[in-house]
């Protein structure tokens, strides 16, 4: 997950992260943190891009563009995804944080309030996390999480083996059942099974033809005859309540 920390103030930039470290350390160990800090709105916004970041913390108090344009910003570029939370020294300014549907706020200097701090962000992991459904995987000895809009398809392959394919080319084969794992993924209406053992997520559908699905990276994917109906259908109605 990446995070960015967004705060003129040297010292409350730099206990932000500190605070934010040991709260993940404590508390959300098994995740993968990117922590990235920038003392200025523009140096942020400058090497910002739609889908970079997960979390945006943005001081409200900041010169030449304060924290409430720069969440105007990032709105008006199209990121309506990234989670976004305010620090503040004045709780004046919080109803103006729901105008970019910020999803919370603290209160500056964070280490007179650590624990409302790690309130703070035992809240908004949780609503990322609803947000963000991942699922386990046991790969060899490690256990590890591949978040839901990470997986292009799943399938068996030629050795029995259930195999993760991701949308950034990378392959997993797992110790899972396929068992296991077709329930979790089919409670996402974004997943869709389409032929004996294989599950397609229908966001990265190019196009669907009679036969079979092509997916944006050119991987064409079989479509059942016996469910091809019921598959037709299926996904005619994911986009259409998309």
């Amino acid at each position: 997950m990446n995070i960015a920390i967004v705060d003129d103030d040297k010292l409350e930039l730099n206990a932000a992260k500190t605070y934010l470290n040991d709260y993940l350390q404590e508390n959300w160990s098994q995740q993968d943190f990117n922590i990235q800090t920038f003392s200025s709105a523009k140096d942020f916004l400058d090497i910002f891009s739609v889908g970079a970041f997960h979390l945006v913390i943005l001081d409200i108090a900041m010169p030449e563009i304060n924290g409430f344009q720069t969440a105007q910003i990032i709105r008006a570029r199209g990121d309506d995804d990234v989670n976004i939370v305010f620090l503040t020294n004045n709780d004046d300014f919080i109803l103006n944080g729901y105008r970019v549907f910020a999803i919370g706020y603290f209160m500056k200097p964070i280490s007179n309030h650590v624990d409302d701090f790690n309130a703070t962000f035992e809240h908004v992991f949780r609503k990322i996390s609803e947000k963000n459904p991942e699922i386990d995987l046991n790969i060899g000895r490690e256990k590890i999480s591949v978040p839901f809009r990470n997986i292009l398809y799943i399938d068996i392959d030629y050795r029995h083996r259930l195999c993760i394919y991701l949308a950034d080319g990378k392959k997993f084969v797992t110790n899972n059942n396929y068992s296991e794992i077709q329930p979790v993924l089919l409670a996402d209406k974004r997943f869709l099974e389409c032929y004996h053992r294989i599950i397609i997520n229908m966001d990265y559908v190019k196009f669907m033809e009679s036969d079979d699905f092509t997916l944006l990276d050119g991987t064409s994917i079989p479509i059942s005859q016996r469910k091809k109906k019921e598959v037709k259908v299926k996904f005619m109605r994911y986009f259409a309540h998309k």
